[in-house]
């Protein structure tokens, strides 16, 4: 790890040193855009044609008391307040396609730029400095195919903003790139028809990585746009002293499959000649709310490992396990109608089947009711209303990030189909938006298994997600982010086990039979108006509280876990490794190795992120 850090530092600060020297880069295709209307262009006002719509569908749900219920529930328009002051900033506003709304595409060009000496702000500039240059030419440029494969329109079809959009949000989402840009020009004066321009900044994606240790050697090698198809290559290998025993890995991932979204992923994980994991997939999601059909095929073999908490000492059990998963599922227009909330609200109907099959289980496995055979079939039936809004300032430091709003609504039921007494029932419900007093999102599931009338194996989990608006003080800019979760588990197998490992890390060795778990995480993140060679820097502060709990004696026996500490989150716009984070955390106690402990790095800002309102895939309710 902090051989890739050096690495990263010494090949950027040389890089960025060079591009300072400007020349004149000439427009692609010959289309003449001033930087200031690509500019207004990106921040003028969104098309009031969707009120319009949205008032008739407003006055017809009306009539009735059940389409009013729906109205409200799906399609509550978000909220805005007229009168605010305070010194914030807003989110970004839609580009207005209302112009361009039914013309005719007569033709779309793509134009991909290097990692370095190319600047979103302004394309006039160029890469001058000889080993700017040489980068540029080691680094395998995005291909146009790559971009034209992931955008949901063509040539000959009638623009369509809300499509045009979300091929621009979906082309954004790939860490292979810094940023996109879109715009149109028609074709000439008065004309029906115009052509869409989709540019888009290449990072640096080929990333080696080494560490070392007095007991292990670890090698890796991660390309995210391998040679310019947006594919993903992951190789890696560790060698573990004085036991001689090596791990390697390899793992290739096609994103998008021409034109389909489907995926395809094969990944590769042995020991000597152990084989611990064997695995491929082919899966399209609704990546889209425009999508009507998802589904997936997956295939594996891999050994599987579980620790739980057993007379106060932590077991470990392992076994083989064979997978296999197909699903799919169908989404239908629920309201008619052209505005975006009306096309972006669905049906979901789904199904699933699952085959686990554990060769070989221990007969400790047996004693614990872990590992055991199943062949499951889940149905699902939900309703969701997905939307994205434009912001900054977010969890990636000032890149355009896509914010999920919206609600979502489902129902799952499963079925064990050799033991056909024992069923399965899910619930979910989920809703976020931005209002005056920031953003907010929260999920709510439930779910439990069914047998011979009882139930068992249930799970209660509630997720909130918060980040007020973004304040300035100064030429720094500061977010307020609060994240807390709540999972109960109710009548729950003797290895179910619920930990801090994906919550607090630090507490790894904390040996409690928990089946309940609150905590709390609250971070103040800033982003300081610092450039240097090309690095810019996000000081925070941050704070986790966490309370393990179980059936018999609630949270009554669990003393409060928490750490607090600061970190800095350092940003690179032109490397796939853009964000990487110091940071240091004060442990008041930790059990089993005692009070005041200071750790590095315990801390990561992405612990937040974005939880969407997609419903596809029907599962079993996490309990972790």
């Amino acid at each position: 790890m902090y051989l890739r850090v050096l690495f990263i530092v010494l090949f950027a600060s040389y890089f960025f040193g060079q591009v300072h020297a400007q020349e004149p880069l000439p427009t692609p295709d010959s289309v003449k855009v001033a930087h200031d209307s690509l500019r207004a262009v990106r921040d003028s006002v969104r098309d009031i044609n969707d009120s319009i719509r949205y008032g008739a569908i407003e006055s017809f749900a009306k009539k009735k008391k059940f389409t009013k219920f729906l109205y409200r529930l799906l399609l509550k328009e978000a909220r805005v307040d007229k009168t605010q002051k305070t010194k914030t900033s807003k989110s970004i506003k839609p580009k207005p396609y209302l112009k361009d709304e039914g013309k005719i595409v007569r033709d779309i060009h793509v134009v991909t730029f290097d990692p370095f000496g190319h600047y979103v702000q302004d394309t006039s500039l160029r890469p001058k400095g000889w080993l700017v240059k040489t980068g540029n030419a080691l680094h395998a440029k995005t291909r146009e195919t790559t971009i034209k494969n992931m955008l949901l329109f063509k040539k000959g079809e009638l623009f369509d903003s809300l499509v045009v959009q979300e091929s621009e949000r979906l082309i954004r989402s790939q860490k292979y790139l810094r940023d996109v840009e879109f715009f149109t020009k028609p074709a000439s004066k008065g004309s029906d028809s115009l052509d869409v321009y989709a540019w888009a900044w290449d990072v640096w994606s080929l990333i080696p990585g080494a560490s070392f240790s007095g007991n292990s050697t670890s090698l890796d090698l991660t390309d995210d746009n391998f040679i310019g198809l947006g594919h993903r290559f992951r190789a890696d290998t560790k060698w573990e002293r004085p036991a001689g025993t090596n791990f390697t890995r390899f793992s290739y991932l096609i994103p998008n499959i021409k034109t389909s979204y489907i995926s395809a992923r094969a990944e590769y994980y042995f020991s000597g000649k152990e084989n611990l994991l064997r695995t491929i997939a082919f899966e399209r999601n609704f990546y889209s709310p425009l999508t009507k059909l998802a589904g997936g095929i997956f295939l594996g073999q891999m050994k599987t490992s579980i620790s739980f908490v057993q007379q106060d000492s932590i077991l470990h059990l392992s076994s083989r396990n064979n997978v296999q998963d197909y699903w799919a599922a169908r989404s239908w227009q629920l309201f008619k109608g052209n505005s975006v909330k009306e096309r972006t609200t669905n049906l979901i109907l789904s199904g699933r089947l699952l085959v686990d099959r554990y060769p070989g289980r221990p007969q400790e496995a047996v004693a614990a009711n872990v590992f055991n055979n199943q062949t499951v079939f889940f149905a699902g039936l939900g309703v969701t209303s997905r939307q994205y809004t434009r912001d900054r300032y977010i969890f990636d430091y000032g890149k355009v990030e896509d914010v999920p709003v919206g609600r979502a609504f489902g129902i799952t039921a499963g079925v064990d189909v050799k033991q056909r007494d024992r069923w399965y029932l899910g619930l979910q419900a989920a809703w976020g938006n931005y209002y005056r007093f920031g953003y907010l999102s929260t999920h709510f599931e439930y779910g439990t298994f069914i047998k011979a009338s009882h139930f068992r194996q249930g799970v209660i989990t509630g997720r909130l997600n918060y980040f007020t608006p973004l304040y300035q003080l100064g030429n720094w800019k500061i977010r307020q982010f609060v994240k807390p979760t709540v999972i109960v588990g109710l009548r729950r197998l003797p290895g179910d086990n619920l930990t801090f490992n994906e919550h607090m890390k630090g507490f790894e060795e904390l040996a409690f039979p928990a089946t309940s778990m609150v905590v709390l995480t609250l971070q103040t993140q800033s982003y300081a108006p610092w450039n240097l060679i090309g690095f810019r820097f996000g000081p925070y502060v941050f704070a986790s509280l966490g309370m393990l709990g179980n059936e018999s004696s609630g949270f009554s026996r669990s003393r409060l876990y928490s750490f607090f500490g600061l970190g800095v989150l350092i940003k690179n716009d032109y490397l796939i490794f853009s964000n990487f984070q110091i940071s240091l955390a004060f442990y008041p106690f930790v059990p089993g190795k005692g009070a005041g402990i200071f750790k590095t790095n315990s801390f990561i800002t992405t612990d937040y992120g974005f939880r969407g309102f997609e419903i596809s895939k029907p599962s079993v309710v996490d309990f972790n």
